[in-house]
């Protein structure tokens, strides 16, 4: 049997070793993390050294042609080169982006009354695939092709497209998507606004609406032109451009906004959710009138609530929205707040919620409100017409029907009615009940 001090020191001799390995093993996973940072950052340059002479290569290729084929196939201006390219090099897959657009330089002193340019700006970028490929940043080159002598620009204008939000202000980096199919060569161009918001391009081909213009943006509206195929009478046609002038048109985009609308049952049954009811939502902007000269609304959509009576309608564009019932349904509104229209702005969020009634094809949804615009809450309201005679109290506030009442199963024909308030002057009137009626009574304070 060995003496205890020859354990203790077997023991401290295993750790000794346990620690060495350890430091062995640290230093070992760094020499091949260090050897696999060295191969990333070859490969990396070799990737870069080879995309830049890529670009240099084209830019050279660009160099060597004509002025009047400097341009993309389907860009402003046209021309021979291909917008989007793909070239494998050692393992390793490059697309070429290559965009050309026409410069009206502001130093030769003839500001915005210069209708046509005075060169031409080539961009040309290199991205690749695979190993150590760029994540946000490309490979750009940018120069600028001048003609020898003065160039012609015959049967060509200037078309200029200004971007705005919903307060005017100009809209950065939206996207401009323009398409000239009818054209000789097509045009098929997507190109960014300027820290300005306006895209100008010199040398367009002159045309009769054949521009099709479409304006967005991530997290923002859409805003375009439209065909005599869409909208009979388009407010804003597919744009022209008129030899040796420019054509300015401005689009409108800004953030989206969500509408969070609820249905519930009407007073009497506490105003429960009321699930799967249809109805239709409709904005305020058109896009022109149709072949009866009838407004073409730029929103006119048929949505339903859910099982718990809720539904969230994103994406939506700013604008002054109105509710309907479809023309087939078995719900009446009898109440609505806030009141339409409901103004709903750049990205926002709005909450809706509208009362049910049974249909009936003759109803009247009264409103009772103050000289200021206020709801009137506990308005009594006594309806007749021949040997009918109703009344209703206006509902309470903070109630989907704050303000309202609705009188359902009338007759096509005019009633007559008297709204009392404590601390108002009574008011009477008569108003005629054709369909789903609305009635605005205004009672003045005493």
């Amino acid at each position: 049997m060995q003496p205890a001090y020859f354990n203790k020191q077997r023991g401290q001799i295993l750790i000794s070793i346990l620690i060495a390995i350890a430091v062995f093993a640290i230093l070992l996973h760094a020499l091949f993390t260090l050897i696999t940072a060295s191969f990333d950052l070859v490969s990396i340059n070799r990737a870069r050294i080879t995309a830049k002479h890529l670009a240099l290569d084209r830019i050279e290729t660009i160099r060597n042609l004509a002025y009047t084929d400097v341009g993309t196939t389907e860009g402003i201006p046209s021309g021979i080169l291909n917008e989007t390219e793909q070239v494998n090099i050692n393992g390793l897959n490059f697309i070429i982006k290559t965009n050309v657009i026409y410069v009206d330089d502001e130093y030769d002193g003839q500001g915005t009354d210069d209708l046509f340019p005075d060169y031409k700006r080539v961009r040309v970028e290199v991205m690749w695939e695979g190993l150590a490929k760029p994540a946000k940043n490309p490979l750009v080159f940018v120069t600028d092709i001048a003609p020898s002598i003065a160039q012609s620009y015959e049967g060509a204008g200037t078309l200029q497209i200004a971007v705005v939000d919903a307060y005017g202000q100009p809209v950065t980096q939206a996207s401009v998507l323009i398409v000239a199919d009818a054209l000789n060569p097509a045009v098929n161009l997507n190109i960014n606004t300027s820290g300005t918001g306006i895209t100008s391009l010199p040398g367009a081909q002159s045309c009769t609406e054949c521009y099709q213009i479409t304006v967005t943006k991530e997290g923002y509206s859409t805003d375009r032109t439209y065909s005599t195929s869409e909208v009979t009478n388009p407010l804003k046609p597919h744009v022209s451009v008129i030899e040796g002038d420019v054509t300015q048109v401005t689009f409108s985009i800004d953030k989206t906004a969500t509408l969070n609308v609820s249905s519930v049952s009407n007073r009497e049954s506490g105003f429960t959710a009321q699930s799967n009811v249809s109805f239709r939502l409709r904005g305020s902007k058109i896009i022109g009138t149709d072949a009866l000269a009838q407004f073409v609304y730029k929103y006119d959509e048929v949505h339903s609530t859910d099982d718990g009576g809720n539904i969230a309608i994103v994406n939506l564009e700013w604008d002054n929205y109105y509710v309907f019932m479809p023309e087939v349904t078995s719900y009446d509104i009898a109440g609505n707040s806030p009141l339409l229209a409901l103004n709903l702005l750049p990205d926002s969020s709005l909450d809706y919620t509208f009362s049910t009634e049974s249909h009936s094809d003759y109803s009247l949804l009264n409103i009772v409100k103050d000289p200021s615009q206020n709801l009137i809450e506990n308005v009594y309201i006594n309806l007749t017409s021949g040997s009918y005679d109703e009344e209703e109290t206006s509902g309470l506030q903070d109630a989907p029907d704050f303000g309202q009442a609705f009188f359902p199963n009338l007759e096509n024909k005019t009633h007559d009615y008297t709204a009392t308030a404590s601390g108002y002057f009574n008011s009477s009137g008569s108003v005629g009940v054709n369909g789903n009626s609305q009635n605005e009574i205004i009672l003045s304070p005493e």
